[in-house]
């Protein structure tokens, strides 16, 4: 299973993101398989990778891995005071903030997993979002040349 893991409120840099890296990669690292940093696609015009957005991470199976995996972002959160969103392959989320118990995960992530199946039998998938569209032209009335 492969699943989204970025950060919700604020922009990390390049080094939270390493560090949160070599974080999920010590404290799960029976049940990831592979960790990697993940970057936004460049816009036209733009040379090289875009900037960092978060990881990506491939778990062996679900629920097991998934579990570990959250409950050391519980311990990553509270000791960098900030939020995390875990995102499936179909759009589901685990929000993880320093207020989340460990207790209530196991809830949360069959809620996820609910989510992600139900997303993939009803064949929704993750909406990109688009820019906002260009504001309609100002036409101004101009009389006709018939002078109507």
């Amino acid at each position: 299973m492969k699943i989204n893991i970025e950060y919700t409120k604020d922009k990390a840099s390049k080094e939270d993101i390493l560090a949160l890296k070599t974080f999920i990669e010590k404290k799960a690292n029976d049940s990831v398989k592979k960790v990697e940093i993940a970057s936004k696609k460049a816009k036209k015009g733009e040379m090289g990778p875009g900037i960092v957005s978060g990881l990506t991470a491939l778990l062996g199976s679900a629920t097991g891995p998934l579990t570990t995996l959250a409950e050391a972002l519980v311990e990553w959160v509270r000791l960098k005071r900030s939020e995390v969103r875990i995102t499936g392959v179909s759009g589901a989320e685990i929000y993880i903030s320093g207020k989340v118990k460990k207790e209530d995960l196991h809830q949360t992530i069959e809620r996820f997993f609910a989510q992600e199946k139900e997303n993939v039998k009803t064949g929704a998938k993750r909406e990109k979002k688009l820019p906002p569209p260009p504001p309609p032209h100002n036409q101004q009335n101009t009389p006709s040349q018939d002078g109507k």
